[in-house]
């Protein structure tokens, strides 16, 4: 795990010296690439919000880069594990696809404002009210559950970038569950990339689906630590005071 910057600059300096040329003071840098003014910087942070409905496998997110800083921030919805409760289904099929986007975010709690995103959040809160009025306790779970052998390890959400098996959680190192993720998320840090990977999320579910109804979304947080796509070489030259006037 590493920390979470929140998209402040983490760029550094091995150290500087000045020349004075014509009069001007030019300010040369030394980088880490050892190349003058030359900076280290990294893509902005991004948040993504995905959403899973619970007739489908899995939500892909976002591509990592070795070295990148992810987790999910937040988490929403149920999920019911047993016959369908009357008139869920079709509010269910409303929901669409399995979807992620990104969103502007700088928050700790990001939320969507987007059309598509309020019908979903109107869509999930009412799936949710009927699971609790007309189905068994028993049966609900809830995102950020916390499985246990007392009901059949089955319920919540969980990440997946790169196991050798992402249809079912088997507790490798590449999957991570929900309510961990919020822990880490709590203590200011995140996950970091070791390779490539696509990162997805899925629910656990040791009976692969045949019998859910419900949906989960929520909001990830990814930091990148690889290098920007084109770097930019910048010069500060401190102009003397005769320079730039006119006579």
């Amino acid at each position: 795990m590493t920390s979470v910057t929140r998209g402040a600059s983490r760029t550094v300096w091995l150290g500087g010296y000045a020349l004075c040329v014509s009069g001007g003071l030019l300010l040369l840098t030394a980088s880490p690439e050892g190349r003058a003014g030359q900076a280290t910087e990294h893509p902005p942070p991004e948040t993504f919000h995905w959403v899973l409905p619970a007739q489908y496998p899995e939500v892909e997110v976002t591509e990592l880069h070795p070295g990148d800083c992810y987790v999910i921030q937040q988490v929403d919805g149920m999920v019911y594990f047993g016959d369908a409760v009357p008139d869920t289904l079709e509010l269910q099929r409303a929901l669409g696809e399995p979807r992620a986007h990104r969103v502007e975010s700088t928050e700790e709690h990001p939320e969507c404002g987007l059309v598509g995103c309020l019908d979903i959040a109107r869509l999930t809160e009412t799936i949710t009210t009927r699971l609790v009025e007309s189905g068994q306790a028993r049966a609900r779970r809830l995102a950020r559950h916390l499985p246990s052998p007392v009901d059949g390890m089955r319920g919540g959400a969980y990440s997946d970038v790169g196991s050798s098996d992402r249809s079912r959680y088997r507790q490798a190192p590449e999957q991570r569950m929900a309510h961990r993720h919020l822990r880490t998320a709590s203590r200011d840090k995140c996950y970091e990339a070791e390779v490539p990977r696509s990162l997805t999320v899925h629910i656990r579910d040791s009976g692969q689906g045949t019998d859910r109804t419900g949906v989960y979304s929520g909001y990830l947080y990814l930091e990148h630590h690889h290098p920007a796509p084109h770097g930019v070489v910048v010069q500060n030259r401190l102009r003397s005071p005769r320079e730039g006037t006119t006579s």
